[in-house]
Protein backbone atom coordinates (compact mmCIF):
# COMPACT_ATOMS: atom_id res chain seq x y z
CA UNK A 1 0.00 0.00 0.00
CA UNK A 2 2.62 2.17 0.69
CA UNK A 3 4.21 1.10 -2.45
CA UNK A 4 1.74 2.36 -3.76
CA UNK A 5 1.63 5.81 -2.50
CA UNK A 6 5.16 5.63 -3.60
CA UNK A 7 4.07 4.91 -7.36
CA UNK A 8 1.58 8.10 -6.70
CA UNK A 9 4.41 10.01 -5.45
CA UNK A 10 5.93 9.84 -8.71
CA UNK A 11 3.73 10.66 -10.47
CA UNK A 12 2.72 13.49 -8.08
CA UNK A 13 6.02 14.40 -7.80
CA UNK A 14 5.80 15.41 -11.47
CA UNK A 15 3.08 18.32 -10.89
CA UNK A 16 4.89 18.75 -7.57
CA UNK A 17 7.89 20.66 -9.23
CA UNK A 18 5.79 22.21 -11.48
CA UNK A 19 3.21 23.52 -8.37
CA UNK A 20 6.58 24.47 -6.77
CA UNK A 21 6.81 27.32 -8.82
CA UNK A 22 3.43 28.15 -8.18
CA UNK A 23 3.75 28.23 -4.47
CA UNK A 24 5.87 31.50 -5.40
CA UNK A 25 2.90 33.43 -4.94
CA UNK A 26 0.49 32.97 -1.99
CA UNK A 27 -2.95 32.26 -3.74
CA UNK A 28 -0.23 29.93 -5.89
CA UNK A 29 -2.98 29.59 -8.72
CA UNK A 30 -1.44 30.16 -12.45
CA UNK A 31 1.06 29.06 -14.98
CA UNK A 32 5.15 28.53 -13.72
CA UNK A 33 8.05 27.04 -13.94
CA UNK A 34 10.50 25.49 -11.97
CA UNK A 35 14.41 24.80 -11.95
CA UNK A 36 16.55 23.18 -9.57
CA UNK A 37 19.13 25.52 -7.11
CA UNK A 38 21.61 23.14 -7.63
CA UNK A 39 21.44 22.48 -11.22
CA UNK A 40 20.55 26.00 -11.83
CA UNK A 41 20.37 25.32 -15.87
CA UNK A 42 17.67 22.70 -15.29
CA UNK A 43 14.04 23.04 -15.49
CA UNK A 44 11.32 20.35 -14.88
CA UNK A 45 9.07 19.05 -17.80
CA UNK A 46 6.42 16.05 -18.11
CA UNK A 47 7.43 13.44 -20.71
CA UNK A 48 4.98 11.12 -19.86
CA UNK A 49 1.14 10.16 -18.36
CA UNK A 50 2.36 6.38 -17.34
CA UNK A 51 1.51 5.22 -13.54
CA UNK A 52 0.79 1.60 -12.29
CA UNK A 53 0.33 1.03 -8.87
CA UNK A 54 0.13 -3.11 -9.71
CA UNK A 55 3.93 -2.48 -10.89
CA UNK A 56 5.44 -0.90 -7.91
CA UNK A 57 3.18 -3.33 -5.15
CA UNK A 58 2.48 -6.20 -6.65
CA UNK A 59 5.59 -7.16 -9.01
CA UNK A 60 8.40 -4.54 -7.10
CA UNK A 61 7.39 -6.35 -3.40
CA UNK A 62 5.46 -9.60 -4.42
CA UNK A 63 1.93 -8.20 -2.44
CA UNK A 64 0.95 -6.16 -0.25
CA UNK A 65 1.78 -8.03 3.06
CA UNK A 66 5.67 -7.65 1.81
CA UNK A 67 5.22 -4.13 0.88
CA UNK A 68 4.93 -2.89 3.95
CA UNK A 69 8.10 -4.50 5.60
CA UNK A 70 11.43 -2.86 5.25
CA UNK A 71 12.68 -4.27 2.31
CA UNK A 72 9.68 -3.97 0.64
CA UNK A 73 8.94 -0.60 1.14
CA UNK A 74 12.36 0.24 -0.16
CA UNK A 75 11.91 -1.76 -3.70
CA UNK A 76 8.83 0.18 -3.90
CA UNK A 77 10.46 3.61 -3.67
CA UNK A 78 12.94 2.35 -6.19
CA UNK A 79 10.22 1.25 -8.53
CA UNK A 80 8.38 4.41 -8.08
CA UNK A 81 11.35 6.06 -8.33
CA UNK A 82 11.84 4.47 -11.26
CA UNK A 83 8.42 5.78 -12.95
CA UNK A 84 9.18 9.34 -11.94
CA UNK A 85 12.04 9.65 -14.00
CA UNK A 86 10.26 8.48 -16.97
CA UNK A 87 7.45 10.99 -15.85
CA UNK A 88 9.22 13.82 -15.50
CA UNK A 89 12.37 14.97 -17.37
CA UNK A 90 14.97 17.59 -16.18
CA UNK A 91 15.96 19.68 -19.14
CA UNK A 92 18.10 23.06 -20.35
CA UNK A 93 15.63 25.18 -21.13
CA UNK A 94 16.02 28.99 -20.41
CA UNK A 95 14.09 29.97 -23.60
CA UNK A 96 11.24 28.46 -22.51
CA UNK A 97 10.22 26.63 -25.76
CA UNK A 98 9.31 22.99 -24.74
CA UNK A 99 5.97 23.39 -23.65
CA UNK A 100 6.30 20.08 -21.14
CA UNK A 101 7.81 22.44 -18.56
CA UNK A 102 5.07 24.69 -18.27
CA UNK A 103 2.30 24.22 -15.31
CA UNK A 104 -0.93 25.37 -13.94
CA UNK A 105 -0.56 24.99 -10.24
CA UNK A 106 -4.36 25.20 -9.26
CA UNK A 107 -4.61 25.87 -5.28
CA UNK A 108 -6.29 23.51 -3.27
CA UNK A 109 -8.69 25.84 -1.56
CA UNK A 110 -8.60 29.57 -1.29
CA UNK A 111 -7.37 29.35 2.51
CA UNK A 112 -4.03 31.54 2.94
CA UNK A 113 -2.62 28.36 5.18
CA UNK A 114 -3.08 26.41 2.18
CA UNK A 115 -0.04 24.91 0.27
CA UNK A 116 -1.32 21.97 -1.50
CA UNK A 117 -1.79 22.10 -5.41
CA UNK A 118 -2.86 20.04 -8.18
CA UNK A 119 -0.62 20.14 -10.66
CA UNK A 120 -1.91 20.30 -14.74
CA UNK A 121 -0.01 20.19 -17.96
CA UNK A 122 0.30 18.11 -20.93
CA UNK A 123 -2.73 16.64 -21.17
CA UNK A 124 -3.08 15.32 -17.51
CA UNK A 125 -2.78 16.60 -13.56
CA UNK A 126 -1.75 15.13 -10.48
CA UNK A 127 -5.08 14.02 -9.34
CA UNK A 128 -5.26 11.92 -12.35
CA UNK A 129 -2.38 10.17 -12.15
CA UNK A 130 -2.22 9.67 -8.32
CA UNK A 131 -6.02 7.85 -8.29
CA UNK A 132 -6.67 4.34 -9.36
CA UNK A 133 -6.42 1.13 -7.41
CA UNK A 134 -4.14 -1.76 -6.58
CA UNK A 135 -6.47 -4.94 -6.83
CA UNK A 136 -5.61 -7.89 -4.68
CA UNK A 137 -7.05 -9.72 -1.82
CA UNK A 138 -7.55 -6.31 -0.31
CA UNK A 139 -8.14 -3.45 -2.75
CA UNK A 140 -6.52 -0.26 -1.77
CA UNK A 141 -7.55 3.14 -3.74
CA UNK A 142 -5.04 6.14 -3.90
CA UNK A 143 -6.08 9.58 -4.14
CA UNK A 144 -6.45 12.96 -3.19
CA UNK A 145 -2.74 13.03 -3.57
CA UNK A 146 -1.84 17.18 -3.76
CA UNK A 147 1.78 18.34 -3.41
CA UNK A 148 2.84 20.75 -0.48
CA UNK A 149 5.09 23.57 -1.25
CA UNK A 150 7.02 25.40 1.52
CA UNK A 151 9.29 28.19 1.88
CA UNK A 152 12.78 27.38 2.46
CA UNK A 153 14.72 30.71 2.35
CA UNK A 154 15.14 33.91 0.80
CA UNK A 155 12.44 36.41 -1.15
CA UNK A 156 10.86 37.49 -4.23
CA UNK A 157 12.44 36.21 -7.40
CA UNK A 158 15.28 34.37 -5.23
CA UNK A 159 12.72 32.54 -2.77
CA UNK A 160 13.84 28.71 -2.40
CA UNK A 161 10.94 25.73 -1.99
CA UNK A 162 10.91 22.26 -1.33
CA UNK A 163 8.00 20.28 -3.28
CA UNK A 164 7.06 17.66 -0.93
CA UNK A 165 3.92 14.95 -1.12
CA UNK A 166 2.82 12.06 1.52
CA UNK A 167 2.36 8.39 0.37
CA UNK A 168 -0.54 7.48 1.93
CA UNK A 169 -3.31 5.35 0.83
CA UNK A 170 -7.26 6.17 1.24
CA UNK A 171 -7.97 2.91 2.21
CA UNK A 172 -7.39 1.56 5.23
CA UNK A 173 -5.75 -1.62 6.12
CA UNK A 174 -6.33 -3.95 9.05
CA UNK A 175 -4.25 -3.97 11.63
CA UNK A 176 -2.27 -0.79 10.10
CA UNK A 177 -5.02 1.54 9.96
CA UNK A 178 -4.28 4.27 6.86
CA UNK A 179 -0.51 3.35 5.64
CA UNK A 180 2.24 5.71 5.03
CA UNK A 181 5.49 5.53 3.56
CA UNK A 182 5.86 9.16 5.01
CA UNK A 183 6.99 12.37 3.08
CA UNK A 184 9.01 12.14 -0.08
CA UNK A 185 10.72 15.34 -1.34
CA UNK A 186 11.61 15.92 -4.77
CA UNK A 187 14.95 16.27 -6.08
CA UNK A 188 17.27 16.87 -8.88
CA UNK A 189 19.34 13.49 -9.34
CA UNK A 190 22.46 14.36 -11.30
CA UNK A 191 19.76 15.58 -14.39
CA UNK A 192 17.39 12.88 -13.09
CA UNK A 193 14.05 13.80 -11.13
CA UNK A 194 14.06 11.57 -8.19
CA UNK A 195 12.43 11.69 -4.56
CA UNK A 196 14.23 11.54 -0.81
CA UNK A 197 13.41 11.34 2.59
CA UNK A 198 15.99 15.11 2.82
CA UNK A 199 14.43 18.58 2.52
CA UNK A 200 18.14 19.74 3.72
CA UNK A 201 20.51 18.95 0.40
CA UNK A 202 20.14 21.96 -2.07
CA UNK A 203 19.19 19.72 -4.69
CA UNK A 204 15.93 19.38 -3.39
CA UNK A 205 15.44 23.06 -3.45
CA UNK A 206 13.80 24.75 -6.19
CA UNK A 207 12.95 28.00 -7.77
CA UNK A 208 9.63 29.35 -8.72
CA UNK A 209 9.09 31.06 -12.12
CA UNK A 210 6.22 32.80 -13.25
CA UNK A 211 5.01 32.10 -16.66
CA UNK A 212 3.82 34.98 -18.57
CA UNK A 213 4.80 33.25 -22.26
CA UNK A 214 6.59 30.66 -23.70
CA UNK A 215 8.08 31.41 -26.91
CA UNK A 216 8.24 29.20 -30.45
CA UNK A 217 11.09 28.43 -32.77
CA UNK A 218 10.05 28.00 -36.49
CA UNK A 219 11.25 24.78 -38.11
CA UNK A 220 11.49 25.67 -41.81
CA UNK A 221 11.16 29.52 -44.02
CA UNK A 222 9.20 30.57 -47.01
CA UNK A 223 9.13 33.83 -48.84
CA UNK A 224 10.32 35.39 -45.62
CA UNK A 225 8.09 33.88 -43.55
CA UNK A 226 8.88 30.88 -40.63
CA UNK A 227 6.92 28.20 -39.62
CA UNK A 228 6.00 25.36 -37.17
CA UNK A 229 3.29 23.14 -35.46
CA UNK A 230 2.32 23.00 -32.10
CA UNK A 231 -0.31 21.49 -29.62
CA UNK A 232 -0.39 23.24 -26.59
CA UNK A 233 -2.97 21.46 -23.81
CA UNK A 234 -4.23 25.18 -22.84
CA UNK A 235 -5.68 28.34 -24.58
CA UNK A 236 -2.54 30.43 -26.42
CA UNK A 237 -2.77 33.60 -27.74
CA UNK A 238 -1.04 34.73 -30.50
CA UNK A 239 1.68 37.62 -29.40
CA UNK A 240 4.89 39.09 -30.51
CA UNK A 241 5.78 38.02 -34.42
CA UNK A 242 3.68 35.29 -34.21
CA UNK A 243 1.15 36.43 -37.25
CA UNK A 244 -1.15 33.53 -37.68
CA UNK A 245 -2.98 30.04 -36.27
CA UNK A 246 -4.33 27.50 -39.37
CA UNK A 247 -6.32 24.27 -38.76
CA UNK A 248 -5.40 21.63 -41.96
CA UNK A 249 -9.40 21.42 -43.58
CA UNK A 250 -8.84 19.21 -46.78
CA UNK A 251 -6.01 17.67 -48.92
CA UNK A 252 -8.14 16.80 -51.93
CA UNK A 253 -5.61 15.69 -54.95
CA UNK A 254 -2.83 16.72 -52.73
CA UNK A 255 -3.31 20.32 -52.50
CA UNK A 256 -3.81 21.52 -48.87
CA UNK A 257 -6.98 23.37 -47.72
CA UNK A 258 -6.71 25.68 -44.62
CA UNK A 259 -8.45 27.71 -42.45
CA UNK A 260 -7.14 30.86 -40.17
CA UNK A 261 -7.89 30.26 -36.52
CA UNK A 262 -6.23 33.10 -34.83
CA UNK A 263 -4.09 36.21 -35.78
CA UNK A 264 -2.00 37.84 -33.73
CA UNK A 265 -3.92 39.14 -30.38
CA UNK A 266 -6.05 36.18 -31.31
CA UNK A 267 -6.59 32.61 -29.08
CA UNK A 268 -5.68 29.39 -30.69
CA UNK A 269 -8.25 26.85 -28.31
CA UNK A 270 -6.71 24.37 -25.74
CA UNK A 271 -5.43 21.29 -27.11
CA UNK A 272 -6.12 22.21 -31.36
CA UNK A 273 -2.98 21.37 -33.82
CA UNK A 274 -2.11 24.48 -35.79
CA UNK A 275 0.33 25.71 -37.82
CA UNK A 276 2.02 28.63 -36.92
CA UNK A 277 2.93 31.43 -38.76
CA UNK A 278 5.96 34.05 -37.95
CA UNK A 279 7.39 37.00 -38.91
CA UNK A 280 10.93 36.52 -36.87
CA UNK A 281 12.83 32.84 -37.50
CA UNK A 282 14.19 33.85 -33.65
CA UNK A 283 12.30 31.89 -30.90
CA UNK A 284 12.32 35.25 -28.84
CA UNK A 285 10.75 37.25 -31.04
CA UNK A 286 7.69 34.54 -31.52
CA UNK A 287 5.96 34.32 -28.29
CA UNK A 288 2.24 32.63 -26.95
CA UNK A 289 0.71 33.50 -24.01
CA UNK A 290 -0.89 30.76 -21.99
CA UNK A 291 -4.31 31.28 -21.02
CA UNK A 292 -7.39 29.64 -18.83
CA UNK A 293 -7.67 26.54 -17.03
CA UNK A 294 -5.69 23.65 -19.56
CA UNK A 295 -7.58 20.88 -20.63
CA UNK A 296 -6.57 17.45 -18.93
CA UNK A 297 -7.73 14.24 -18.22
CA UNK A 298 -9.90 14.34 -15.15
CA UNK A 299 -9.20 12.01 -12.05
CA UNK A 300 -11.82 8.94 -12.26
CA UNK A 301 -12.30 7.31 -8.81
CA UNK A 302 -13.82 4.47 -10.30
CA UNK A 303 -10.92 3.15 -12.10
CA UNK A 304 -9.90 -0.85 -11.06
CA UNK A 305 -7.54 -1.44 -12.94
CA UNK A 306 -3.23 -0.96 -12.90
CA UNK A 307 -3.12 2.25 -14.92
CA UNK A 308 -4.09 5.89 -14.65
CA UNK A 309 -6.54 7.14 -17.08
CA UNK A 310 -3.99 7.85 -20.35
CA UNK A 311 -4.54 11.70 -21.63
CA UNK A 312 -6.58 11.83 -24.56
CA UNK A 313 -4.66 13.14 -27.70
CA UNK A 314 -7.63 13.77 -29.90
CA UNK A 315 -9.67 15.91 -27.93
CA UNK A 316 -9.70 19.60 -28.80
CA UNK A 317 -12.18 22.60 -27.51
CA UNK A 318 -12.03 23.61 -31.54
CA UNK A 319 -15.40 22.79 -33.12
CA UNK A 320 -13.89 23.35 -36.83
CA UNK A 321 -12.71 20.50 -39.30
CA UNK A 322 -9.00 19.94 -38.54
CA UNK A 323 -6.89 17.27 -40.30
CA UNK A 324 -3.84 18.18 -38.16
CA UNK A 325 -3.21 15.42 -35.03
CA UNK A 326 -1.14 16.27 -32.32
CA UNK A 327 0.65 14.67 -29.52
CA UNK A 328 1.80 15.89 -25.66
CA UNK A 329 4.78 13.28 -24.85
CA UNK A 330 8.27 12.73 -26.58
CA UNK A 331 9.58 9.79 -24.06
CA UNK A 332 12.00 7.58 -25.38
CA UNK A 333 13.55 5.97 -21.69
CA UNK A 334 12.41 2.43 -23.32
CA UNK A 335 12.59 -0.55 -20.52
CA UNK A 336 13.14 0.22 -17.11
CA UNK A 337 14.34 -2.05 -14.72
CA UNK A 338 14.23 -2.43 -11.30
CA UNK A 339 14.57 -4.67 -8.31
CA UNK A 340 12.05 -7.68 -6.82
CA UNK A 341 11.77 -9.79 -4.59
CA UNK A 342 11.92 -12.79 -6.68
CA UNK A 343 14.87 -11.09 -8.70
CA UNK A 344 14.85 -8.23 -11.36
CA UNK A 345 11.75 -6.82 -13.16
CA UNK A 346 10.65 -4.60 -15.75
CA UNK A 347 8.11 -1.82 -17.27
CA UNK A 348 8.41 -0.64 -21.09
CA UNK A 349 8.24 3.69 -19.82
CA UNK A 350 7.66 4.87 -23.73
CA UNK A 351 4.92 6.88 -24.35
CA UNK A 352 6.24 8.48 -28.03
CA UNK A 353 4.06 8.45 -31.24
CA UNK A 354 5.96 7.20 -33.95
CA UNK A 355 7.22 8.82 -37.24
CA UNK A 356 5.56 5.70 -39.01
CA UNK A 357 2.47 3.33 -37.95
CA UNK A 358 0.94 5.08 -39.86
CA UNK A 359 3.14 7.36 -41.41
CA UNK A 360 3.31 11.26 -40.37
CA UNK A 361 3.83 13.95 -42.63
CA UNK A 362 5.22 17.04 -41.05
CA UNK A 363 5.79 20.77 -41.58
CA UNK A 364 8.83 21.07 -44.47
CA UNK A 365 9.39 21.98 -48.02
CA UNK A 366 9.73 18.96 -50.56
CA UNK A 367 12.66 18.37 -52.92
CA UNK A 368 11.64 21.00 -55.17
CA UNK A 369 11.40 23.52 -52.48
CA UNK A 370 7.47 24.02 -51.67
CA UNK A 371 5.71 24.27 -48.47
CA UNK A 372 3.94 21.56 -47.48
CA UNK A 373 3.49 18.11 -45.14
CA UNK A 374 6.35 15.77 -46.20
CA UNK A 375 7.16 12.45 -44.87
CA UNK A 376 8.45 12.79 -41.35
CA UNK A 377 12.26 10.74 -40.37
CA UNK A 378 13.49 9.20 -37.35
CA UNK A 379 11.89 7.15 -34.87
CA UNK A 380 9.69 9.12 -32.74
CA UNK A 381 7.42 13.02 -33.14
CA UNK A 382 8.60 15.24 -31.25
CA UNK A 383 6.69 16.73 -28.07
CA UNK A 384 3.75 18.62 -28.61
CA UNK A 385 3.85 19.32 -32.28
CA UNK A 386 1.43 18.45 -35.00
CA UNK A 387 0.98 16.41 -38.33
CA UNK A 388 -0.89 14.65 -41.01
CA UNK A 389 -1.08 11.19 -42.09
CA UNK A 390 -1.78 12.68 -45.17
CA UNK A 391 1.34 14.20 -47.27
CA UNK A 392 0.14 17.29 -49.24
CA UNK A 393 1.52 20.70 -50.82
CA UNK A 394 0.23 24.62 -50.02
CA UNK A 395 -1.53 25.74 -53.17
CA UNK A 396 1.05 27.23 -55.88
CA UNK A 397 0.65 30.41 -57.33
CA UNK A 398 0.01 30.28 -61.49
CA UNK A 399 2.75 31.23 -63.20
CA UNK A 400 3.12 35.03 -64.84
CA UNK A 401 2.82 35.47 -68.56
CA UNK A 402 5.66 37.34 -70.35
CA UNK A 403 4.73 39.80 -73.30
CA UNK A 404 6.29 39.71 -75.97
CA UNK A 405 6.96 36.01 -76.23
CA UNK A 406 10.31 34.56 -76.67
CA UNK A 407 12.03 35.60 -80.50
CA UNK A 408 14.51 37.34 -82.34
CA UNK A 409 13.47 40.93 -83.44
CA UNK A 410 15.41 43.42 -85.25
CA UNK A 411 14.31 46.34 -82.86
CA UNK A 412 13.86 46.93 -79.47
CA UNK A 413 11.36 45.34 -77.61
CA UNK A 414 9.05 46.64 -74.59
CA UNK A 415 7.97 43.51 -72.15
CA UNK A 416 4.76 43.34 -70.07
CA UNK A 417 4.48 40.86 -66.74
CA UNK A 418 1.11 39.94 -66.02
CA UNK A 419 0.21 37.58 -63.20
CA UNK A 420 -2.78 36.46 -61.14
CA UNK A 421 -4.68 38.88 -58.42
CA UNK A 422 -3.09 39.49 -55.39
CA UNK A 423 0.58 38.30 -56.67
CA UNK A 424 3.11 39.73 -56.79
CA UNK A 425 6.00 40.02 -59.57
CA UNK A 426 9.79 39.33 -58.71
CA UNK A 427 11.79 39.29 -62.09
CA UNK A 428 15.16 39.06 -63.38
CA UNK A 429 17.14 40.34 -66.70
CA UNK A 430 20.33 38.53 -66.05
CA UNK A 431 19.22 34.60 -66.60
CA UNK A 432 19.74 33.69 -62.99
CA UNK A 433 16.17 32.38 -61.23
CA UNK A 434 14.20 34.70 -59.24
CA UNK A 435 13.20 34.90 -55.19
CA UNK A 436 11.11 36.55 -53.28
CA UNK A 437 14.17 38.97 -52.71
CA UNK A 438 14.57 39.76 -56.70
CA UNK A 439 13.19 43.36 -58.16
CA UNK A 440 9.41 43.64 -57.88
CA UNK A 441 7.86 44.01 -61.14
CA UNK A 442 5.90 47.62 -61.18
CA UNK A 443 5.46 48.60 -65.11
CA UNK A 444 6.50 47.91 -68.79
CA UNK A 445 10.58 48.13 -69.35
CA UNK A 446 12.36 47.71 -72.56
CA UNK A 447 14.92 45.44 -73.50
CA UNK A 448 17.36 46.43 -76.75
CA UNK A 449 19.61 43.72 -76.59
CA UNK A 450 19.63 40.11 -76.09
CA UNK A 451 18.53 39.50 -73.17
CA UNK A 452 16.95 36.77 -70.78
CA UNK A 453 13.47 37.75 -68.46
CA UNK A 454 13.02 35.31 -65.88
CA UNK A 455 9.53 36.20 -63.66
CA UNK A 456 8.09 34.17 -60.59
CA UNK A 457 4.57 35.04 -59.03
CA UNK A 458 4.91 35.70 -55.16
CA UNK A 459 1.69 35.27 -52.56
CA UNK A 460 2.05 36.45 -48.79
CA UNK A 461 0.84 33.76 -46.74
CA UNK A 462 0.34 29.70 -47.54
CA UNK A 463 0.95 29.92 -51.31
CA UNK A 464 3.96 28.43 -53.14
CA UNK A 465 5.50 30.30 -55.69
CA UNK A 466 5.20 29.67 -58.70
CA UNK A 467 7.61 28.12 -61.40
CA UNK A 468 9.44 30.74 -63.21
CA UNK A 469 8.19 32.26 -66.28
CA UNK A 470 10.79 32.65 -68.80
CA UNK A 471 11.59 34.73 -72.12
CA UNK A 472 14.18 34.82 -74.19
CA UNK A 473 14.92 38.15 -76.79
CA UNK A 474 17.49 38.12 -79.00
CA UNK A 475 17.76 41.68 -80.58
CA UNK A 476 19.53 41.82 -83.97
CA UNK A 477 19.23 45.63 -84.82
CA UNK A 478 20.93 46.12 -88.65
CA UNK A 479 23.91 48.57 -87.88
CA UNK A 480 23.64 52.19 -89.73
CA UNK A 481 23.60 52.23 -93.18
CA UNK A 482 26.72 53.37 -95.00
CA UNK A 483 25.45 54.46 -98.49
CA UNK A 484 26.48 57.37 -99.43
CA UNK A 485 29.90 57.23 -97.90
CA UNK A 486 31.34 56.50 -101.38
CA UNK A 487 35.27 57.56 -100.13
CA UNK A 488 34.80 55.10 -96.74
CA UNK A 489 35.98 58.17 -94.12
CA UNK A 490 32.95 57.44 -92.22
CA UNK A 491 31.48 60.83 -92.74
CA UNK A 492 28.75 61.64 -95.75
CA UNK A 493 30.17 65.15 -96.70
CA UNK A 494 30.77 67.55 -99.72
CA UNK A 495 33.70 65.25 -99.97
CA UNK A 496 31.45 62.48 -101.09
CA UNK A 497 28.88 64.82 -103.70
CA UNK A 498 31.85 65.80 -105.79
CA UNK A 499 33.37 62.00 -105.78
CA UNK A 500 29.51 60.83 -106.71
CA UNK A 501 29.23 63.36 -109.38
CA UNK A 502 32.61 62.48 -111.06
CA UNK A 503 31.61 58.95 -111.30
CA UNK A 504 28.06 59.77 -112.72
CA UNK A 505 29.57 61.93 -114.97
CA UNK A 506 32.20 58.95 -116.38
CA UNK A 507 35.02 60.90 -115.61
CA UNK A 508 38.09 58.87 -114.12
CA UNK A 509 38.32 58.66 -110.33
CA UNK A 510 41.48 58.26 -108.47
CA UNK A 511 41.73 56.73 -105.03
CA UNK A 512 39.15 55.20 -102.57
CA UNK A 513 35.45 54.76 -104.11
CA UNK A 514 33.20 52.86 -102.80
CA UNK A 515 30.78 51.15 -105.56
CA UNK A 516 28.18 49.21 -103.20
CA UNK A 517 27.96 52.96 -101.19
CA UNK A 518 27.40 55.08 -104.35
CA UNK A 519 24.42 53.07 -105.44
CA UNK A 520 21.80 54.97 -103.42
CA UNK A 521 18.36 53.81 -104.38
CA UNK A 522 19.99 50.43 -105.37
CA UNK A 523 18.92 50.05 -108.82
CA UNK A 524 22.70 49.02 -109.23
CA UNK A 525 23.30 52.15 -111.69
CA UNK A 526 25.45 55.16 -110.27
CA UNK A 527 23.78 58.33 -111.87
CA UNK A 528 22.43 61.83 -110.93
CA UNK A 529 19.40 60.21 -109.04
CA UNK A 530 22.02 58.72 -106.21
CA UNK A 531 23.56 61.96 -106.82
CA UNK A 532 20.44 63.93 -105.66
CA UNK A 533 19.94 61.37 -102.71
CA UNK A 534 23.24 61.90 -101.45
CA UNK A 535 22.64 65.90 -101.32
CA UNK A 536 19.46 66.01 -99.38
CA UNK A 537 21.43 63.35 -97.20
CA UNK A 538 24.44 66.05 -96.63
CA UNK A 539 22.17 68.77 -96.52
CA UNK A 540 19.96 66.86 -93.98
Amino acid sequence: MNTISLRTLCVTTVMALCSITMMAQLNGTGFYRFRNAQNSNQYISIANDKFNFQVCIGEACGGLSQALTNAGKARAMECAGKYLSTDIHMIEDPDIIDLGSVVYALKKNTNTSNYEYNLIGQGTSLLTLTTGWYKASMDLQFKERYVTISKVSGSGDNTLYTASIELKSATSVPFYGYPSLGIRYLVDDSGTLAINESSSAQNAKWYVEKVDHFNVAPEVELNGRYYTTMRAPFAAQLSGQVLRAYAITGTPDGILQYQEIATTGGMVPAGTPVLLECASPNAADCQLIPKNLPIFSAPDESVSNAYAPVADETTTNYTGTNLLKGTYYCNTDGVITFTKASGTGSFNADKNTKSTNPQKYVIGLDESGKLGFVEATGTYMPANKAWLETGGLFPTVAAPVIEPASGTYNEAQTVTITAEEGAVIHYTVDGTVPTASSPVYSEPFTVSETTTVNAIAVKEGLFNNSDVASAEYVIDIPAPSSRGDVNGDGQKDINDVTLLISKALGMTITGTFIEANGDLDGNGIIDINDVTELIDIVLG
